[in-house]
């Protein structure tokens, strides 16, 4: 999108999805399909290690998917045990195609940061994932986080996957990365408490929170990493089928030098995975 051009998260969305309704269209878009398979495979994996650290079991749950795109994670919550799904979008192009693949789910056409959103439920689990960065307005920002605490009980497990950044950075084109401290502070107005917080990506994606590394030799590595990830992504596009397979090979090896390094740090620099839940004990009416 041309930075000049406004920016209207249903039209874009909607013009994304239906020009290509996968993981290269809801993932990053400089990288093919072949690369965004393992940044979800990535995704997934940190999911279940934290859903394994905090002992969760999702057999029999309610679980309200925000911004569900090509619902990529439902077949994930289904063999986990989730007994109700409902997934909510902006694009008619995600709720019409979910429908059809997952006729036993809800989906809704509905934007989180709508302060008259019609969903009177509460849900066991409330997944985020990859979605609030691209609310760039502030004012909406906050209503997406009194919904989520809306739909809400006591018990309600939050996942939220989002950069977290140690440092402010200006919003450009759709997406608006917030700080951890800023995050922290309307989560805590709205008494969400965060309870853990994992990296995902060391080497794989985009650094845009390369501040959080304080190691001046790993901070060098990791931008001279993602300059090198570009360019050779740049050439596997123009090798056509050859190079997508090139493309796959490449993140699987990135992908499996992120599950090393992560392994000995929680430190990274890019999306992280955070776990929350309300501090009161009185449901929100």
């Amino acid at each position: 999108m041309n930075q000049k051009q406004q920016y209207i998260p249903e039209e874009y969305w909607q013009k994304r999805l239906s020009k290509n309704f996968s993981l290269a269209g809801v993932g990053h878009l400089r990288l093919g399909f072949e690369y965004n398979i393992w940044l979800y495979r990535a995704r997934l994996y940190a999911l279940r290690k934290i859903l394994k650290r905090i002992n969760l079991n999702c057999q029999g749950v309610r679980l309200l998917d925000i911004g569900v795109g090509t619902g990529f994670y439902i077949d994930f919550w289904k063999k986990s045990g989730v007994k109700d799904i409902t997934g909510i979008d902006i694009t008619t192009k995600s709720i019409e195609e979910l429908k059809r693949k997952y006729p036993d789910y809800k989906f809704i056409k509905a934007d989180i940061g709508d302060k008259n959103i019609s969903l009177d439920e509460k849900f066991d689990i409330i997944t985020a994932f990859d979605v609030l960065f691209h609310i760039v307005k502030e004012d909406t920002f906050e209503e997406a986080i009194r919904n989520i605490k809306k739909f809400s009980h006591n018990n309600t497990i939050i996942l939220i996957m989002d950069n977290f950044l140690k440092e402010c950075k200006q919003a450009q084109g759709h997406e608006n990365d917030r700080t951890l401290e800023y995050y922290k502070k309307i989560l805590n107005s709205n008494s969400i408490e965060i309870k853990d917080i994992k990296p995902i990506f060391f080497f794989m994606n985009t650094p845009v929170d390369i501040e959080r590394i304080d190691n001046k030799i790993v901070k060098f590595m990791i931008k001279a990493m993602w300059r090198i990830n570009k360019q050779a992504n740049w050439y596997f596009k123009k090798m056509g089928t050859i190079g997508k397979g090139m493309s796959y090979f490449w993140a699987l090896i990135l992908y499996s030098f992120d599950r090393l390094i992560l392994h000995f740090t929680s430190v990274g620099p890019s999306t992280k995975l955070l776990v929350a839940g309300l501090t009161q004990q009185t449901e929100t009416q």
